[in-house]
C-alpha cells in the first residue's frame, strides 16, 4: 500500500510539474552555465523559441511557451490546453498553450486575434475579452461592431480612427483619384488621401462620393451625370442645355448623383 501511494504521489508530482513549470521546461534553469540567454532566446538544452524566464519582453508573444510578459520580464505561468488547466486568476492563451493572468494586457496587440484589451490608458493592466473576427469594416458591422482592425482581423467598437467611406469633405483637400471599385476615405471632414474598396466599407458611401460610371450604375439609387458632345435635336439643330430629346455623338462621365424619385438612370449635360 505504501509503495502504491508513493507511486501515485510521484505521478501527481510529475503532472503538476509539467503544468506549472512553464517555460522553464523549454529552457532549463536560466542560470545554467552551459548556455547563453539573450537575443536568441535560448539556453543549453533548448530548442525552444522566445525568451526564457527573467529575460526582457514587451508582450507575451516574445516569451517562450509557458511564460507571459509581466512588467517587462518573462515570467512562468504554466502550460495548458484549456482555461481549466490554469489556476485562479489565469486563463489559457491557446495559441501559445500558455497560462497567462486574466489582467495580462496593456494594449490590444497583447491579445489574441478576435480579442481586445480592456486597458484604456496603455499603462495599467487590463484583461483580454473576445469580440469577433473580421477582414473588412463591412464584416465587422454585420456582426454589430463599429469597424475592423484589419491588421489584427478584430472587430472594434466606435469609429475607425483611419477614417471611413461616408461623410462630407469640409476642408481644402483635393479629392484623391481612386481606382474603379473604390471611394476616397474621409476623416474629420477631410480626405485622408487613401482609398477603400466599396465592398469593404462599413457604411454605404453616398452616390456623390462614387467616382466611376460602372460603380454608379451598379447602384439602383444612383444616376450617372455625363457630358454630351456634338448633340443635336431631331431636326438637326444644335441642342441647348435643358433639351431632353437630343442625340449625342459621344459622352463623358462627369459624376454620380442620388436619383430623384421617378428619374431615369442617366442625366446628360449638353456641351
Amino acid at each position: 500500500m505504501n509503495k502504491l501511494l508513493s507511486t501515485i504521489g510521484l505521478a501527481l508530482g510529475i503532472a503538476t510539474a509539467s503544468l506549472l513549470a512553464g517555460c522553464q521546461l523549454y529552457f532549463g534553469d536560466h542560470s545554467d552555465s552551459g548556455g547563453t540567454a539573450g537575443g536568441s532566446g535560448s539556453t543549453s538544452g533548448s530548442n525552444g523559441s522566445g525568451q526564457p524566464p527573467g529575460e526582457a519582453c514587451k508582450n507575451d508573444t516574445q516569451c517562450a511557451a509557458g511564460c507571459f510578459c509581466a512588467d517587462g520580464t518573462c515570467t512562468e505561468g504554466g502550460f495548458c490546453g484549456t482555461d481549466k488547466d490554469c489556476g485562479d486568476g489565469f486563463h489559457c492563451d491557446s495559441t501559445r498553450a500558455s497560462c497567462i493572468p486574466n489582467g495580462s494586457c496593456k494594449s490590444n496587440d497583447q491579445c489574441d486575434m478576435g480579442s481586445v484589451c480592456s486597458s484604456t490608458d496603455g499603462t495599467t493592466n487590463g484583461s483580454c475579452t473576445s469580440t469577433c473576427k473580421c477582414v473588412t469594416d463591412a464584416d465587422a458591422v454585420k456582426q454589430g461592431a463599429g469597424f475592423c482592425d484589419e491588421a489584427r482581423e478584430t472587430c472594434m467598437q466606435g469609429t475607425d480612427p483611419e477614417g471611413g467611406c461616408t461623410g462630407t469633405s469640409t476642408c481644402a483637400v483635393a479629392t484623391p483619384r481612386c481606382a474603379e471599385g473604390q471611394v476616397a476615405v474621409i476623416k474629420d471632414g477631410c480626405y485622408t488621401g487613401a482609398c477603400s474598396a466599396i465592398a469593404a466599407c462599413g457604411a454605404t458611401p453616398t452616390c456623390e462620393l462614387i467616382q466611376h460610371q460602372d460603380d454608379c450604375q451598379a447602384r439602383t439609387d444612383c444616376g450617372s451625370v455625363s457630358d454630351g458632345h456634338d448633340c443635336t435635336e431631331p431636326d438637326g439643330s444644335a441642342c441647348k442645355t435643358g433639351d431632353t430629346n437630343c442625340s449625342c455623338k459621344s459622352f463623358t462621365f462627369q459624376s454620380c448623383e442620388t436619383k430623384a424619385a421617378g428619374a431615369g438612370p442617366n442625366r446628360i449635360v449638353v456641351q
